[in-house]
């Protein structure tokens, strides 16, 4: 059987995602697998919800959300691989003694495409004792058009991902002041597809988690560069020596699991941000949304 993997969007931080199917991984572990890319982000979970035998990667916020707002859903997550937050947060000029205080004295520009860097950021604010309300964001801009208001300086600081990160520090207008990956773990990015799917093929789910960890131990035993020319194809506008800039920045900060076992603190973390921002309103518990059957 040929099991359709759903791509929730393109980016770099997703890179096991393409590196496994560029080193052979799936053919390694015996599961024929054809990947696809989604409508929009987070589509995947219509595709499931037709019935389509379909599973995808994305942000386990989006199943908790489905959980929330349905207690019948039969999403589950499993296979976490991004276990830290990629998102940045950069200023006009250094500040090697940031805190989280001083977003709430300028004008910050928040990633728009999804919902997850916000959430979690907002909620290291309210741990940090700072009111996220007061933050004077930009909110409904594309990364493109935030990086414009930022070279433009029209907003003070943007919250991005690599490989924009790297454009912004290496062209020197930019410095990093915040990266979202400091504050711990915090459950970024799985598998997740219906329970009956994973039930009715539970071999080919288990091959595929096997698959992933050894991508996984290949991203960290490889020097970054290497890393890059491997999934350079999926990013045929950007500069191999930029990705690879990029992606030593994540691999320094562990953003990728080093298996793809769940870590049930990085689910906590996310969840708690969704609760106080109001983005879920049912603390779904986490034996309902994950599956831990295929931990290796």
């Amino acid at each position: 059987m040929t099991i359709s993997l759903l791509e929730n969007f393109r980016a770099l931080f997703y890179t096991p995602y393409y590196a496994s199917f560029e080193i052979g991984s799936y053919k390694n572990a015996g599961v024929d697998v054809t990947l696809v890319e989604a409508s929009t982000p987070g589509s995947g979970i219509d595709a499931i919800a037709r019935g389509e035998p379909v599973l995808t990667w994305g942000g386990p916020m989006r199943v908790l959300k489905d959980h929330s707002e349905n207690p019948k859903s039969d999403l589950v997550c499993f296979c976490e691989v991004v276990g830290k937050d990629p998102f940045h947060i950069l200023g006009h000029e250094p500040k090697p003694d940031f805190t989280l205080q001083d977003l709430t004295k300028i004008k910050l520009a928040t990633f728009s495409e999804a919902a997850t860097p916000w959430n979690c950021l907002q909620e290291d604010l309210r741990r940090a004792d700072n009111d996220p309300a007061s933050v004077d964001r930009v909110t409904d801009g594309a990364a493109a058009d935030n990086i414009e208001a930022f070279l433009s300086g029209s907003i003070d600081a943007i919250q991005i991902l690599e490989p924009y990160t790297e454009q912004l520090l290496t062209s020197g207008k930019g410095y990093l002041w915040y990266e979202g990956a400091s504050r711990g773990v915090c459950s970024y990015t799985t598998f997740y597809t219906g329970r009956a799917f994973v039930n009715d093929h539970e071999s080919e789910m288990l091959a595929m988690t096997s698959a992933m960890a050894e991508t996984l131990k290949w991203v960290y035993a490889k020097d970054a560069l290497t890393v890059a020319k491997t999934i350079a194809k999926y990013f045929p506008d950007e500069d191999v020596t930029l990705l690879a800039r990029s992606l030593k920045r994540y691999q320094a900060a562990e953003i990728w699991n080093k298996t793809p076992a769940f870590n049930q603190q990085g689910l906590e973390r996310l969840r708690a941000g969704l609760l106080t921002n109001d983005f879920i309103e049912r603390n779904v518990p986490y034996s309902e949304i994950i599956d831990s059957r295929f931990d290796t």
